[in-house]
C-alpha cells in the first residue's frame, strides 16, 4: 500500500476518512453521494463507484489507455482477471482529474464483477 489521503482531502462531503496516512481509507457510504472525485484523484487507481438503478448498474473507474473511448461505443466488459464477461456501454469520459475517468452501463447483475473494459475491434 501507497501512503496518501487525496482521497479524504477531495472528498466534498468527507465520507472518506483515515486515522493515519498508512491506513486504509474508510468510506461512510451513507455520506457519499457518488459524485466520483475520488476515482481520478488516487494515485494508486484503487477506487471503483458502482451505482444500481432498475436493472442497469453503472460503474465509474479510472481508465490509463488510449486512445479513450468514446461516449456511446460499445466495449468489452471485462473481470478483475481480465476475462471478457459481456457488453458494456460508455456513459461518461472525464478528462479533468489527473487519470481519465470512465463510467460503462453493464446489466446490474454484473454490478460487482466488471472492474474495466477493452475496446472492440471493428476490422
Amino acid at each position: 500500500m501507497i501512503p496518501c489521503n487525496p482521497c479524504v482531502a477531495i472528498c466534498p462531503v468527507h465520507a472518506i476518512t483515515m486515522n493515519d496516512i498508512n491506513d486504509t481509507p474508510a468510506v461512510d457510504f451513507e455520506k457519499c453521494t457518488g459524485c466520483t472525485r475520488c476515482v481520478g484523484i488516487c494515485p494508486g487507481l484503487a477506487i471503483f463507484v458502482v451505482k444500481i438503478k432498475d436493472e442497469k448498474a453503472s460503474i465509474t473507474f479510472p481508465y490509463e489507455f488510449l486512445p479513450l473511448p468514446t461516449v456511446g461505443n460499445i466495449v468489452h466488459a471485462v473481470d478483475r482477471e481480465g476475462k471478457t464477461r459481456g457488453t458494456a456501454k460508455i456513459m461518461k469520459v472525464n478528462t479533468r482529474a489527473k487519470t481519465a475517468v470512465i463510467t460503462v452501463e453493464v446489466d446490474k447483475t454484473l454490478a460487482m464483477d466488471i472492474r474495466m473494459i477493452k475496446v472492440m475491434n471493428h476490422d
